[in-house]
């Protein structure tokens, strides 16, 4: 079996794992969305969830993996697994002291702003649910970085199913949080409800660890506790994993960032309708829900983006690793082509449908009970421009990986750091128009992630002394673009065609269901039917129903 079909058939088996998450994740923010509505409670909690799901992001999502999974499997195959269980008892000693200091020196920080700062009339209320629910929160931080240690080890282990699975522990906890123990701890209190919705979550950091723990047992790997802080080797991993997750993460910074300029510029309730802007004061630019809204947009975008792209990296990653360790540069280039090339390819395909659907998907998933169709249009005219985006954000998780697989940490870390003040001020300078405001986020993301793809691949093939990109792949993107136009037509035309029809079925569902599934279904069927005619590999990469076993190369 050739090493690309080898990474796209590890890649099935994470995005199969991995879409049972993004389902009940998916499932878990609706039901949020619809029980709280988008009002200031959301935006709190969604606010105080921040942190901890920043560093879900950055270590959760491919930043432990990069750094530990050569070392480990180097490790492994030179002095067993005794040795990297050693290793592992370090590392995790070393980790969890550097987390707990940092949750208690936050957590006191919270403290003295709740009690230091100073709150107009009014506003203490919305300032208190602010802090106590991202106080509660910021232990997962501590659970949530564990679990990506262990989850990077058993990718050492080649056992990706655990990992790919822990996310629906927490997806699980909170919808029975929000469902049933929210309602029946508080009943007709949101704010107790969203409380006991904060606590789920530290509850299920511990649950997530639990359940991989019996695959480290057996692959051989009994966790353990070594207070070495000075051993080289970990050392060595810890200072390459701040500028590993903080060059991989672009997108979790850009959020981020994104979160705390929305609630800034948000008006809060029972507050003042204006705010000091450049020595004088103007009308708050976002109004209460602001923050929902932007994470309800992107919640649908991370949705294709978790299950196809972030699964291919994962998997990906040995073989680029690999690779650059052996010297084949003629070979590590054809594989990040290729690799890079089916992340475009699933991007354009998903952003093309997110930009002619939004409206009909948002509608489908979240309109109901405190949901209405004003927060619908609000959320889908946001989802349009992370729709443009997607081919850049599929893109960047295939350079970023380009560079760790050659031991380079740092250039994914300048590209980030150049990009988000640029990030931030296209946001600040586009959230003031009436016909932008929220969607000012997406396109200021947007804008600076397409630049750090192009600027990260420039410097990939000048770093490796490789040619990534040639004619025949730019060939291959102008007939993606083509198969996205006549996708995106046909998806239009069936918009208008079908909604008339779908009336005829009773219920609310129903018609929403058809309206936006046909579409859907029949525009990926063009999209991949004339990828097909038009010769892109991708098509039958994606689409394969080989069942070979992965040969001793691949694995």
């Amino acid at each position: 079996m050739s090493p690309q079909r080898s990474v796209v058939g590890s890649a099935k088996l994470i995005a199969l794992c991995t879409l049972l998450s993004r389902i009940s994740g998916l499932a878990r923010e609706v039901l949020i969305a619809q029980t709280f509505g988008q009002v200031w409670i959301q935006d709190a909690f969604r606010f105080g969830f921040q942190v901890p799901n920043l560093f879900r992001r950055l270590l959760g999502e491919g930043a432990m993996s990069s750094v530990f999974v050569p070392v480990f499997t180097e490790m492994l195959d030179r002095e067993g697994r005794g040795a990297a269980a050693r290793l592992l008892a370090r590392t995790l000693a070393l980790l969890c002291v550097a987390l707990l200091g940092t949750v208690v020196v936050l957590e006191l920080l919270l403290l003295a702003l709740w009690v230091l700062l100073p709150v107009e009339p009014g506003q203490a209320a919305a300032r208190e649910l602010l802090i106590s629910l991202t106080a509660v929160m910021l232990p997962f931080m501590l659970s949530i970085c564990v679990l990506a240690l262990l989850s990077a080890i058993l990718n050492c282990l080649g056992s990706f199913v655990p990992a790919a699975l822990a996310p629906v522990v927490l997806n699980v906890c909170m919808i029975v949080g929000v469902m049933w123990l929210g309602p029946g701890f508080c009943p007709r209190n949101p704010s107790g409800q969203v409380h006991v919705l904060a606590w789920t979550v530290v509850a299920a950091g511990v649950l997530q660890i639990l359940l991989v723990l019996p695959a480290l047992w057996s692959g051989g790997l009994r966790l353990g506790w070594r207070w070495e802080p000075r051993d080289p080797t970990v050392a060595r991993l810890l200072r390459l994993l701040v500028p590993v997750a903080l060059g991989q993460g672009v997108l979790a910074f850009g959020v981020y960032l994104d979160a705390q300029l929305c609630v800034l510029l948000t008006r809060k309730p029972n507050t003042l309708d204006t705010i000091g802007w450049l020595g004088g004061t103007v009308a708050y630019p976002l109004r209460e829900g602001a923050l929902s809204t932007l994470s309800n947009a992107q919640l649908l975008y991370q949705f294709p983006l978790g299950v196809l792209v972030i699964s291919l990296a994962t998997a990906a990653m040995p073989a680029f690793s690999r690779l650059a360790a052996r010297g084949e540069w003629v070979a590590w280039a054809a594989e990040v082509r290729q690799t890079l090339r089916l992340a475009i390819f699933e991007g354009v395909l998903a952003g093309t449908l997110m930009i002619v659907l939004a409206a009909p998907i948002v509608r489908l998933l979240f309109e109901y009970r405190k949901y209405g169709a004003a927060d619908t249009a609000r959320t889908a005219h946001v989802l349009v421009f992370y729709g443009l985006a997607m081919w850049a954000y599929c893109a960047q998780h295939i350079v970023s990986r380009g560079f760790y697989s050659l031991g380079d940490a740092r250039t994914p870390l300048a590209i980030s750091a150049g990009v988000l003040p640029l990030n931030v001020a296209l946001t600040l300078v586009l959230v003031w128009f009436d016909a932008i405001r929220e969607a000012a986020f997406a396109i200021s993301s947007l804008l600076t992630s397409s630049l750090s793809v192009l600027v990260g691949l420039r410097i990939l093939q000048q770093r490796a002394g490789a040619r990534v990109l040639d004619r025949a792949f730019l060939a291959g993107l102008l007939k993606m673009l083509g198969a996205a136009i006549l996708a995106a037509a046909v998806a239009l035309a069936l918009r208008s065609v079908i909604p008339p029809l779908a009336q005829a079925v009773p219920g609310r569902i129903g018609p929403r269901a058809i309206e936006t599934l046909v579409p859907l279904a029949v525009g990926t069927g063009v999209f991949l039917a004339v990828g097909a005619l038009l010769r892109l590999p991708e098509v039958s990469l994606l689409l394969s129903r080989a069942r070979r076993r992965v040969s001793a190369a691949g694995t």
